[in-house]
């Protein structure tokens, strides 16, 4: 009697434990795959700031001369899905915020505000600035 007992409850302890080893697998599986997703996600962000970012020097290049480095501030997204670019021209950091913004709708980024810049009108050559590129969001 106590033989089948040990029998039965051996059964069972290896039929729990295969269970457990089941679903533990299963689960290792959906976090890796929900790691795939995010990572494929953050390089479509990261390679569509990039191509905003790149647009926004174009389009200073094409109205200011000077220009040798633009950097980007970390970008913000408001609550209505505007997103905001800050942004030094020849590392010239003042209070007055340069500003570019992209509506919801919106193709292209354009420009919003512009503070005191350390440049004048005119152009400048856009394969000779040098981008810092900044894909860090602010959170508000």
């Amino acid at each position: 009697m106590k033989k089948q007992k040990s029998k039965f409850s051996t059964i069972y302890i290896l039929i729990i434990v295969f269970l457990l080893i089941i679903l533990g697998a299963g689960g290792v599986k959906q976090v890796q795959k929900h790691q795939h997703k995010v990572a494929i996600e953050k390089a479509e962000k990261r390679k569509a700031l990039k191509k905003y970012e790149t647009e926004i020097v174009e389009d200073l290049a094409n109205n200011y001369a000077g220009i040798k480095s633009v950097e980007f501030d970390k970008y913000s997204v408001s609550p209505m899905g505007t997103v905001e670019w800050i942004y030094y021209i020849n590392g010239y950091k003042t209070n007055d915020v340069s500003l570019y913004q992209m509506d919801v709708d919106d193709k292209k980024p354009y420009s919003s505000i512009i503070g005191k810049l350390n440049v004048k009108k005119g152009k400048s050559d856009f394969k000779q600035i040098k981008i810092k590129y900044n894909y860090e969001e602010e959170q508000r």
